[in-house]
């Protein structure tokens, strides 16, 4: 609008001029000739500036319209020169903004394009798109796992795959084997297309890697603690046998022999415990009372409180529940310095007997990790007693679960199966 102005009021200003003018000359009494002469003149640059604008805002709206159409077409690298119509600039300089900002954001969607190109061909699993008809695009994965040469036939495969599907498995055949496949699928809309995104995922291949990742970590371990053990009855075998060569110190060698002895001891304890967890006999599950249980529990640790109901009975094998209870009450008493109180209590419904082992220490540092094997956070701990008690208690047809309490503390808990006898009092 101020440019429009500007141009309106040069024209106005030319015009005042020229009858200024005007007046001058027939108030002087010019020649008429004269007079005529300079509005000719006068009507002439006139005409030649509104043709010569004319021109200026006909040229820059067809640079205008280039513009739109280049960038209409996808073309973001033409730009416009300076607009030789002043009034059109603004909007000559806004494009050439436009299409910088279109073409920066073009190249930024083409890198972000070949990146998660990149990222789909590399994953270790299956990934189809379908449309209402038929496969539209299959990573090399799928390409190479599935025998998909043949794509008008994928969607005929797709559905298929969905009727055979039990509980979001499916089992394939690939070069004459069965395999298992997690199958997950989801749904998209693009523009007027549905689209459906598949994935399928090998499950032996996961459980391979899982049993790989497993193998490492147990050698590692192991060769940590061997090395640990190793190590200083090396040390003091040397040392021992130096002192041969001078008059023997019985001391001196009774304590190596000891700190020997000790570190033979716990390597054995600590392969015992391995070969306790791959030999983990079967539940032998019986009606068990629960007050015999308590009763051999409150023997072995006479200050943990604790409480349950009197004349319940369960079925569970009660040396392996026992040896889950025992743990789990060492582990809370180890938790922190001086020990913690712990807390035992059973409680019983229509089908269940609830075991809850609360302790007022620091609780679980990190609940993600505890219970997993080869996981311990103390220092002479080997990480297999809670993976052991939650192998236990799986057997037994429940979960351990594991929490913090809110009042601090840990708190692990766990379910049996109940036999219904007589009426229960509380003790």
């Amino acid at each position: 609008m101020m440019r429009f102005n500007a141009f309106s009021g040069r024209w106005l200003t030319s015009l005042l001029l020229l009858i200024l003018v005007n007046g001058l000359l027939i108030t002087h009494d010019y020649p008429l000739a004269l007079i005529l002469l300079v509005n000719l003149t006068s009507a002439l640059w006139f005409l030649i500036e509104s043709y010569r604008d004319a021109i200026a805002k006909r040229n820059t709206i067809n640079l205008i319209d280039t513009l739109l159409i280049s960038l209409r077409q996808g073309e973001y690298a033409i730009r416009a020169n300076e607009a030789q119509d002043s009034a059109l600039s603004s909007t000559v300089e806004h494009l050439n903004a436009l299409a910088t900002k279109m073409q920066r954001d073009q190249r930024l969607v083409t890198e972000q394009q070949d990146l998660l190109a990149q990222i789909i061909e590399k994953v270790d699993f299956a990934l189809l798109v379908f449309n209402e008809h038929s496969c539209i695009f299959r990573n090399q994965y799928a390409a190479q796992t599935f025998d998909a040469s043949d794509q008008s036939n994928m969607w005929t495969w797709y559905k298929a795959l969905l009727d055979n599907q039990q509980q979001g498995k499916v089992a394939l055949t690939i070069n004459g084997k069965q395999h298992a496949f997690l199958i997950e699928q989801s749904h998209c809309r693009i523009g007027e297309q549905n689209y459906v995104l598949l994935v399928l995922k090998q499950l032996d291949s996961i459980l391979y890697q899982q049993e790989k990742d497993a193998l490492k970590k147990f050698v590692r371990i192991l060769s940590h603690e061997i090395n640990n053990t190793l190590a200083p009855i090396g040390t003091v075998a040397r040392s021992l046998n130096k002192r041969l060569a001078n008059d023997i110190d019985k001391d001196s060698f009774a304590t190596g022999l000891t700190l020997i002895n000790e570190r033979a001891n716990y390597l054995k304890s600590f392969m015992d415990n391995y070969v306790s967890l791959a030999k983990l006999p079967a539940a032998h599950k019986n009606i068990e009372s629960c007050d015999t249980l308590c009763k051999q529990l409150t023997a072995i640790y006479p200050d943990v409180q604790i409480k349950y109901e009197q004349s319940v009975f369960g079925f569970f094998d009660i040396s392996q529940i026992k040896q889950v209870l025992c743990h789990l009450i060492n582990n809370a008493r180890e938790a922190s310095s001086p020990s913690p109180h712990v807390f035992l209590k059973l409680s019983a419904n229509d089908t269940d007997i609830i075991f809850d082992i609360i302790d007022t220490g620091p609780g679980f540092s990190n609940l993600e990790d505890a219970g997993t094997a080869f996981y311990t956070t103390k220092s002479g701990g080997n990480g297999i007693g809670l993976m052991l008690s939650r192998v236990i208690i799986e057997n037994h047809g429940s979960v351990l679960k594991l929490q913090n309490h809110t009042e601090g503390g840990a708190w692990v808990q766990f379910a049996l199966e109940r036999v219904i006898n007589n009426t229960n009092s509380f003790k």
